[in-house]
């Protein structure tokens, strides 16, 4: 049977691969921004905190950036997951029509 709705196929796909890419990002992001907290009160007085507060800024928004950046992955793999979902649906269905027209078919003859 030829498989119907390539573009949809492809989009999955792609939904698929940025979430995996975003998982990764995201974690890099959270490692970055925790060294980031333990690099010193230099850079965190040139954003305007001090030295001591800059520690735990940098530890939340470590935290933030890991918790927002897997659970936006894990929507878009899960989007790309939904679409394949529906997509085996209709095929599924399709395949029960075609096996019931056959035995239709078959009972009138």
């Amino acid at each position: 049977m030829k498989k119907r709705f390539g573009v949809l196929r492809i989009i999955a796909t792609i939904l698929k691969v940025l979430g995996i890419i975003t998982a990764a990002l995201s974690i890099l992001g959270a490692l970055g921004a925790l060294i980031a907290s333990f690099a010193g009160g230099s850079l965190w007085s040139m954003l305007g905190y001090d030295a001591n507060a800059g520690f735990f800024v940098g530890f939340l928004g470590s935290f933030g950036v890991l918790i927002f950046g897997v659970l936006y992955a894990v929507f878009m793999y899960g989007s790309g997951e939904l679409i394949t979902l529906f997509l085996s649906m209709e095929e599924n269905t399709m395949q029960t029509v075609k096996l019931l027209e056959d035995v239709i078919k078959d009972e009138q003859v």
